[in-house]
């Protein structure tokens, strides 16, 4: 990689890219991206970006600071853009009067860890109003209503609608997508579950199990019910010598395989693959999951199940884990989300519609902002705007901070947690540029790049 290296010069071109994007960002609305509205970092970020490669990289850096607030706490995109450009503006000034970036960096992160703590300690559980809030991003105080009535059920889901108007539906109980491939529509009540991670294919496998069962319901979810098994299968239970419903397990490689141990754990059982903990032909009933009732409606199943169950909270923990991990991106964030919500047995899906794609689309990425919002203020709180007003302010980066802080917010009452993220990742993104030395771009690649570009590898992401 053919690098170039820039000094001061190159921290002034860093401050401007880093200003044009938050001039955009900071205005009231949406930007028009593309012919549609848009209110994502890294979309208008893109349409930004010139021949400077100095230049871009301070709007690439701005655009992922503000990206990461806007995807973890729902919204914050203009209110981080304001302050982004309030604190920088200060530091140019403060430099520029013979001041060290090295000692101003050290203020403002002692006045930033200052703010923070304070948000924290005065941070206040949510009221009832939190629907005002939310539906200042949803524009729209009935699907607002949803996003509220939702999140206070369990892990809200959003999926896209063949509708034009926006619903909520409430699932009690793990909903698997598929249709049965064995028995009839309908539900059983306390059938046994079995869980199997390979295809089934043989009947002699399973006959066994179908003896010690003799005339108990059972539901079996595996990898998929092929040949022998298939056909034998069906044709006992249409003569009613058993009673027997079977589906194939929905999804491909890993989600597939975490859905089969999310059911396992939530009817209390293990996944079996004919060699753990025994083959097929060994299990017996007592090996087997429980379940209080099984629905087979056509294109889905719903499995209910008992949650008061000590290996759901742990698997529950992992998942929350995992979503709090920085590396996970915002798609598995919400299949991780819709596990949690099957885990818990209660899944609250918001299907955002439209008459238009586009229309649907934005709707959707609206009521996404919404949950996670209003998730953010359950959590952790809320705080009012006149309590910055009691900030122990010391030096002046504390006093400056704060005030700019207030500019930034319209509205009277904010989601703590969204203060305490921009804190973090604004003041972050200052403090980087204040203590740069120097920037470093590419400009273009050498013959060993070229050579493995060729053979199919993406240079930017090996190099960093």
């Amino acid at each position: 990689m053919i690098r170039k290296i820039k000094f001061e010069d190159g921290r002034k071109k860093l401050a401007e890219g880093i200003l044009s994007l938050c001039r955009v960002l900071s205005l009231e609305g949406q930007v028009l991206v593309n012919g549609t509205f848009s209110f994502s970092a890294a979309e208008v970020a893109g349409k930004l970006e010139g021949s400077d490669l100095y230049f871009n990289q301070g709007i690439r850096l701005c655009a992922a600071a503000i990206s990461e607030i806007n995807q973890t706490a729902g919204c914050g995109t203009g209110e981080s853009a304001r302050l982004t450009a309030e604190l920088l503006a200060y530091c140019e000034r403060k430099s520029a009067s013979g001041i060290s970036p090295v000692l101003l960096a050290r203020e403002l992160k002692a006045a930033a860890k200052t703010l923070e703590d304070f948000v924290r300690e005065n941070a206040i559980p949510l009221s009832d109003a939190g629907g005002d809030l939310v539906e200042a991003i949803t524009k729209d105080r009935e699907t607002a209503q949803m996003v509220v009535d939702g999140t206070n059920v369990g892990e809200v889901v959003v999926k896209d609608s063949m509708f034009g108007k926006t619903k909520l539906e409430i699932t009690r109980g793990m909903r698997l997508d598929g249709g049965l491939t064995v028995g009839e529509e309908g539900t059983v009540s306390d059938p046994l579950v079995l869980i199997v991670k390979n295809p089934i294919t043989s009947f002699s496998s399973i006959y066994p199990l179908l003896q010690k069962a003799q005339q108990q319901n059972l539901f079996i979810l595996a990898d998929g019910i092929e040949g022998e098994a298939l056909t034998l299968l069906n044709t006992n239970v249409k003569q009613n010598r058993i009673h027997v419903r079977a589906m194939k397990a929905p999804g491909i490689g890993r989600r597939k395989e975490d859905l089969l141990e999310d059911a396992a754990v939530y009817t209390d059982t293990v996944v079996f693959d004919g060699i753990y903990p025994c083959t097929m032909e060994e299990v017996s009933p007592a090996m087997l999951g429980r379940a209080k009732a099984v629905t087979a409606a056509g294109s889905y199943t719903i499995i209910k199940g008992n949650t008061d169950n000590s290996r759901i909270c742990k698997r529950i923990e992992a998942i929350e884990e995992r979503i709090r991990d920085p590396k996970t991106n915002y798609y598995d964030k919400q299949k991780l989300r819709e596990r949690i919500a099957g885990l818990t047995g209660c899944a609250p899906v918001i299907y955002a519609g439209g008459y238009t794609t586009a229309e649907a689309k934005e709707e959707k990425r609206r009521i996404e902002s919404a949950v996670a919002y209003y998730q953010t203020m359950k959590q952790y709180g809320i705080l009012k705007k006149e309590v910055l007003n009691n900030v122990p302010v010391g030096s002046e980066a504390e006093r400056f901070l704060t005030e700019s802080m207030k500019q930034s917010f319209k509205k009277e009452e904010i989601s703590a947690y969204l203060l305490i993220l921009m804190i973090q990742k604004i003041c972050g993104l200052i403090v980087m540029w204040l203590t740069t030395g120097a920037v470093m771009v590419s400009t273009g690649y050498d013959r060993e790049d070229l050579e493995l570009i060729k053979g199919g590898v993406d240079i930017e992401r090996l190099r960093g």
